[in-house]
């Protein structure tokens, strides 16, 4: 009788040291997470990029020598990374020529995604052919204006991002008048979902905080 209590006092000793044993390593892994692991993963979010916002603009000024620019629209690389889940990389691709001795500029425009475009001076949206030719003298007091998606529904788009290009002259630091390309986010239509990100990092869409209801796609 005695033997099988003291098996049995062995026993419960045994237990009460596995569960003191399993109660400290669940208080070390809270601390590791808590003092180590969270700050990381705090620091790794303020790292990442934020999406593009109504009213970012981005300037473009052409090299003077080299006379020829790049300037990109994509998802996560471009010179505007909209972090957007409809937009592609390379979505809209603008390229930039200088003339030899003026502040004269060919621009070829590709699309590798769906856009709608409004030339300068029109009113309408439509598809956009896979390429587009323009000249910097029709942007100077208007704009061109684009909306890129991963959908068309009847030549109209229901979420999209508005992007604007104008072009307008300022004086470097050397005196001279040179032209500048500004890209302007006009519109995101309804809004990014910006609470929460999907695994590649980008946002879907979603009605942003503050932002009433809106009537949906417009021609103008």
């Amino acid at each position: 009788m005695s033997l099988l209590l003291g098996i049995l006092l062995q026993d419960s000793q045994t237990v009460v040291l596995w569960i003191f044993f399993s109660i400290s390593i669940l208080g070390l892994f809270l601390v590791i997470v808590h003092q180590f692991i969270l700050p990381i993963i705090r620091m790794k979010a303020l790292e990442l990029p934020n999406p593009i916002s109504v009213g970012d603009s981005f300037d473009l000024v052409v090299n003077e020598i080299e006379r020829t620019a790049q300037f990109v629209i994509g998802k996560k690389i471009g010179n505007i990374q909209t972090l957007t889940k409809a937009i592609t990389e390379d979505h809209l691709v603008f390229h930039f020529k200088k003339a030899r001795d003026t502040e004269d500029y060919d621009i070829s425009i590709q699309r590798n995604g769906l856009v709608l475009y409004k030339p300068p001076r029109m009113e309408i949206y439509s598809k956009m052919d896979s390429k587009e030719t323009l000249e910097s003298n029709e942007i100077i007091g208007h704009s061109a204006d684009f909306r890129l998606s991963d959908k068309v529904v009847k030549e109209r788009m229901i979420n999209f991002v508005e992007i604007s290009m104008s072009a307008s002259f300022f004086f470097n630091k050397s005196g001279n008048e040179r032209m500048k390309f500004t890209f302007t986010i006009t519109k995101i239509q309804p809004g990014l979902n910006r609470a929460k990100r999907n695994r590649e990092g980008s946002f879907d869409w979603g009605q942003e905080e503050g932002s009433g209801e809106d009537g949906g796609d417009e021609d103008h």
